[in-house]
């Protein structure tokens, strides 16, 4: 059998997208764009992006001849009823499967059974190098209200230590230079199991790897950053000095009513804490506008808040009421139109701040990562820009896709910068 793989959502999925490739390769399958065969390894994490994923479905079905199989995060969240909205589907397998896809994927019925999935390894990395993921947990145990994460995934499961840095040195050996470690909050690793190195002590045995090479964290909950850790993460240059902590809200009773656990003031002191014992880093937040009971001058508060903190790259979303969370039974719904004024407003500002955080780096020597030399220009990021969710780097001169190259910037944009190497 021949196969593609459609990896929607985040870069968990798109870890287990590739532990389903190895699957199904080792058992004798093969990878290719033009395959007979259709996974879509599919998200639900809000209502969006299960419609997504079904606009994603029915489009491989108009494809003549196509055999269709779905997994992932819509299978787990909606169930059987899939099988009366995607009769299209010729199998769907829960992510409690993956392990055996390689023996259901040419059958055809529904698999699902409880429990969840934390494997990731071995896996056939589909990202170009030298860009992977490394998922270090699964699951999350922090209960925001709005969040159909432990819905879906179950409870915070932590990879052991000693299985992180084996793959985390594979991935070396296979050439892999810039390493995202992901989880839904990394800062909660090792909690589950009560291990009191947690994070921090993961990073440190990882630094412990000789080489040249750089790795990323992704999403950290405000409550598990330390002192601590961001003296860690400040130590070595092979640590990039970017701080992705979603702060959701700055409001108390906002905060509150989100099930966030702590207050503005500890937000206040641990943005002040990180630019004090980081300073330079660059510091990417995300935030939901129009929260149940949301009033106006609780959003000019956020605004207000965002404007002071000049975060460098922020992501906003709309609330989206998701059946099954503990929000979903609050009074005080905002209209949708006054969610999209609000998101309109936030992420105006916030360009202008991008735009004057950027043009402080003008003239400045910058590292970037080389990914489309066939454009014109050619496309890279910044090492303090993630892949897929912030700005790129357009690159003049001469360099080769791969590469990770110093540049100085020579132009800056509203969010993306052109770099010369």
């Amino acid at each position: 059998m021949r196969f593609r793989i459609v990896s929607l959502g985040c870069p968990k999925n798109l870890v287990e997208s590739e532990y389903i490739a190895e699957r199904l390769c080792s058992a004798g399958h093969t990878i290719g764009d033009d395959g007979d065969t259709i996974v879509i390894n599919t998200c639900a994490f809000i209502a969006e992006a299960a419609r997504e994923s079904i606009e994603t479905v029915l489009e491989a079905a108009r494809e003549p001849g196509r055999r269709i199989v779905v997994t992932g995060c819509l299978v787990d969240r909606y169930r059987e009823e899939l099988v009366r909205l995607l009769p299209e589907v010729d199998v769907f397998v829960g992510r409690s499967w993956y392990n055996e896809i390689d023996r259901i994927i040419g059958k055809n019925g529904f698999y699902l059974r409880e429990g969840g999935f934390s494997e990731t390894f071995p896996r056939q990395v589909l990202t170009k190098r030298p860009t992977a993921y490394l998922k270090i947990q699964e699951g999350c145990d922090n209960r925001c209200r709005y969040c159909t994460i432990p819905a879906i995934r179950g409870n915070l499961t932590s990879r052991d230590e000693k299985d992180v840095i084996g793959e985390f040195r594979w991935l070396l050996d296979q050439g892999f230079r810039e390493i995202n470690l992901i989880g839904q909050d990394v800062t909660s690793y090792g909690k589950d199991a009560g291990r009191e190195r947690g994070l921090t002590g993961l990073v440190g045995s990882l630094l412990k790897e000789k080489g040249d090479w750089h790795v990323r964290l992704l999403y950290m909950h405000p409550k598990g950053v330390t002192e601590g850790l961001i003296d860690v993460m400040a130590g070595d240059a092979r640590v990039i000095p970017y701080l992705d902590v979603p702060i959701q809200h700055s409001e108390d009773r906002i905060l509150s009513l989100m099930g966030r656990g702590h207050t503005k003031a500890y937000l206040e002191e641990t943005l002040e804490m990180m630019r004090r014992r980081m300073p330079g880093a660059v510091l990417r937040t995300s935030i939901i506008v129009g929260f149940p009971t949301e009033t106006e001058e609780e959003f000019d508060a956020l605004l207000s808040f965002v404007r002071r903190h000049q975060f460098d790259m922020l992501g906003a979303f709309m609330y989206s009421r998701e059946e099954g969370t503990a929000a979903y039974r609050l009074k005080g719904q905002i209209r949708k139109g006054v969610k999209r004024d609000r998101y309109l407003s936030l992420m105006e500002m916030q360009k202008e701040i991008s735009r004057a955080r950027l043009a402080d780096l003008l003239g400045k020597t910058v590292k970037v990562i080389i990914e489309d030399t066939g454009a014109s220009p050619k496309v890279g990021r910044m090492l303090t820009q993630a892949p897929d969710i912030d700005g790129v780097a357009f690159v003049n001169g001469a360099c080769a896709e791969g590469d990770i190259r110093e540049g100085k910037v020579v132009k800056t944009l509203d969010y993306d910068v052109v770099v010369e190497v």
